[in-house]
């Protein structure tokens, strides 16, 4: 590893962390310059723009999102168990793992309605992620263990659906009972496509 991609490593670290906690709009490259003990010159020499450096911390949030929850969830068999790793997964990187709330949540909430380079990134990234969803439940499909007329892309909204509503049941209410009601309805929702 070079010093250089240590650096930049770091400054995205920081850039997710602080995104995580205060959403992608208030991440600025002055205050963040300060947090990672660098010049806005030297900082601002390795994105070239605050817009060139939202999206880099996009990246690096889906990066750190296949890392977390897709990644590990391929160990499980081919199926409903590897989608089940997959929710877990990514109920314990929001829940637990970041500082903050979702990255990816915030921003969506910050762009939706604003046309421009990081709302088409924000939607290729989510297609992206949306899109494995429904590849493992294709493969569940496959393999028997959901009905073979199953909508993939119904049922991936329906467990997407379930993440946001425990998120923000989880972070914004702090309802105790949050962890079980996603967990109830994920497997109300599975349980109605089985085979």
């Amino acid at each position: 590893m070079t010093k250089g991609f240590d650096t930049k490593e770091n400054i995205l670290k920081t850039a997710f962390e602080f995104t995580s906690k205060f959403g992608l709009e208030a991440l600025s490259i002055g205050e963040l310059a300060k947090s990672v003990g660098m010049s806005k010159s030297g900082l601002f020499s390795h994105f070239k723009s605050k817009e060139k450096l939202q999206i880099k911390v996009l990246d690096y949030s889906a990066n750190n999102f296949t890392k977390k929850i897709f990644k590990p969830a391929l160990k499980e068999e081919r199926g409903i168990a590897r989608l089940d790793a997959m929710m877990m997964n990514w109920k314990n990187w929001s829940s637990s793992y970041l500082p903050g709330g979702c990255p990816f949540l915030s921003s969506i909430v910050e762009f939706d309605d604003r046309p421009g380079p990081i709302r088409d990134h924000l939607q290729v990234l989510q297609g992206s992620m949306i899109g494995t969803f429904a590849r493992a439940i294709e493969i569940a499909i496959e393999e028997g263990q959901l009905h073979k007329d199953t909508d993939k892309d119904q049922l991936a909204y329906e467990v997407y659906s379930n993440m946001i509503g425990f998120h923000i049941f989880n972070r914004l209410l702090k309802d105790k009972k949050s962890e079980k009601k996603f967990k109830d309805a994920y497997k109300a929702i599975i349980d109605r496509y089985r085979s």
